[in-house]
């Protein structure tokens, strides 16, 4: 796939999604591939993750740290966004992954559904129950299915629109076993300055820019979706924000631009990209966007970085 050990060791590295689907798929191919996945997902900690998973680590409880990675996960994953509700007694983590549904896009999404509850498990003082996972595959073999639920205590079902896992509620309470204070509050300030916040920026603009995040893979959202995102209403929602001085086309064109400021940070990132994950339907629209807000192009500004 072009890839070289001197390319995956060095500092800041990335693997792009197509390449890890190319990967997947070859790996099915071979003999005993539920076994290279349940290997390599236990292979994983907290520090997989980068900062994001330190930060989690350091959390008083499982709430708290799926709270965290929520907020930050657009930090170490491109390709997919989780989306944690809660159903009666469960809890229910969704994944929404980009692009189309090809063969090695759905061997991840099983892939990442078992890393969530490997690590879920590494930090939490006691493992939270797990009810059901659920595979966008329909065709999975027979000693893989049961490999899975083997690991996970629980059933897999196939052909599920979206990749979903359904876990105890009451995990929401359970201690994290390494939490510590004044780390959480250490590892998420650095998190803030990555994300283009700051860590005393009011929690409802931090909460509103990680909403608008996390929809801008889908497109550019409005108040309305993102109120309703936040359970709130919309008015209620832009009153708040004026209260602090801010309107929400204000936030969403803030974080668009702090956001592009850091993809172009990355060469491998091509300016398509860059206006896809900030949700514009068109490159034109990023570039006009881009010259109000730095009064150049992309590839002039990326260069000026660069040199």
């Amino acid at each position: 796939m072009g890839w070289r050990a001197e390319d995956l060791a060095a500092p800041g590295a990335t693997v792009s999604g197509t390449s890890t689907y190319q990967h997947m798929e070859l790996m099915v191919q071979k003999p005993d591939y539920h076994r290279f996945v349940l290997a390599a997902a236990k292979s994983h900690t907290a520090s997989s993750l980068g900062a994001v998973g330190l930060a989690c680590r350091s959390c008083a409880t499982l709430a708290e740290a799926i709270a965290c990675h929520g907020r930050f996960q657009h930090l170490t994953n491109r390709t997919a966004s989780y989306e944690v509700t809660l159903d009666d007694d469960r809890l229910v983590i969704t994944e929404h992954r980009v692009g189309p549904p090809r063969l090695g896009s759905k061997l991840i999404s099983d892939y990442a559904m078992l890393i969530a509850v490997h690590l879920l498990r590494t930090i939490a003082a006691e493992p939270p129950t797990v009810y059901v996972m659920r595979s966008r595959r329909t065709d999975m073999p027979d000693d893989e299915r049961d490999a899975y639920s083997a690991f996970l205590g629980a059933p897999v079902e196939g052909g599920a629109p979206q990749a979903q896992l359904e876990l105890d509620a009451a995990a929401l309470g359970t201690a994290v076993v390494t939490a510590d204070e004044e780390l959480a509050a250490y590892f998420q300030g650095v998190l803030h300055k990555a994300s283009g916040t700051t860590a005393d920026e009011p929690e409802l603009l931090q909460d509103v820019r990680a909403k608008i995040r996390a929809e801008l893979l889908h497109g550019a959202p409005t108040a309305g979706e993102i109120a309703r995102a936040m359970g709130l209403g919309q008015r209620t929602l832009q009153r708040r924000l004026a209260d602090l001085g801010h309107s929400f086309a204000d936030v969403l064109e803030d974080t668009r631009r702090t956001m592009a400021d850091l993809l172009l940070d990355d060469p491998r990132m091509s300016l398509s990209e860059v206006a896809y994950l900030l949700g514009y339907a068109e490159n034109a629209s990023f570039y006009r966007a881009f010259r109000r807000w730095h009064g150049t192009t992309p590839a002039a500004y990326r260069k000026g970085r660069q040199g």
